[in-house]
């Protein structure tokens, strides 16, 4: 006779599967759509054909964001079943930062990044994808609820054999009560920017389980209306050999 205990894992089970399964449903005709989107709009530039580009490069724009929500729910399953994988080699964090770095002042030009690496070239044992993945989040998120002023550092400071790196922006700021709850899934701060964007409120929980694997710290320090600091701290020793 099965317990009530076997039932409930098997109804888990059932549940994480069938969710899997629709992640899965879900993510395969968006990334065909998105193939088909990046070759037309291939043909467009051949042609000439200014207005039509910019309508397919907007909708583009949309099926990243799905795509972005898709790849969050997939993880947040993934940390509940304790199966999020993290791959660790040695990397240069110097250079994944600049990356960073490269790559959100290309995308967003009328935005002012400031960088501050307080260090030269400096190798650390990670899983680079997952922390380009955190260092892409905060970037991201300090972009959603900047407000008006378009500003954003990225900073890298090394102390105590440990390097912390930093996002901070200029935006409305987080109160200090819901500071503590802003890694919790699901969580999203109530303010009138975070009806507007999209989210499950995946991003910072996934955020904070990545750096949990990696043995670090994350944290946020944040003023109302002066803005926000979302950092993670990572340890410097690499594995011998």
């Amino acid at each position: 006779m099965m317990s009530k205990t076997d039932s409930t894992t098997q109804s888990e089970e059932k549940y994480k599967d069938f969710v899997n399964m629709t992640i899965h449903e879900l993510k395969t005709p968006v990334t065909v759509l998105k193939a088909y989107l990046q070759m037309m709009l291939l043909q467009l530039d051949k042609d000439q054909l200014s207005g039509y580009a910019k309508t397919v490069e907007k909708m583009d724009v949309q099926l990243n964001k799905m795509l972005h929500l898709i790849s969050d729910l997939q993880d947040g399953i993934s940390i509940n079943a304790d199966n999020i994988h993290c791959l660790m080699n040695n990397f240069s964090i110097t250079d994944a930062l600049k990356s960073c770095i490269d790559n959100v002042r290309t995308t967003n030009p009328d935005v002012t990044v400031e960088s501050d690496i307080r260090h030269a070239d400096l190798t650390i044992n990670a899983d680079r994808d997952r922390i380009e993945q955190v260092i892409n989040n905060f970037i991201g998120n300090a972009l959603k609820y900047s407000g008006r002023e378009k500003y954003l550092k990225i900073q890298s400071i090394v102390k105590d054999d440990r390097i912390k790196i930093s996002v901070i922006d200029r935006g409305a700021g987080i109160p200090a009560e819901k500071q503590q709850m802003v890694f919790e899934q699901f969580y999203r701060v109530e303010s009138p920017l975070t009806h507007k964007q999209p989210g499950l409120g995946l991003g910072l929980f996934i955020c904070a389980e990545i750096i949990r694997k990696h043995n670090g710290e994350i944290g946020v320090n944040s003023k109302e209306g002066e803005g926000s600091e979302f950092w993670f701290s990572l340890p410097l020793r690499l594995p011998r050999t």
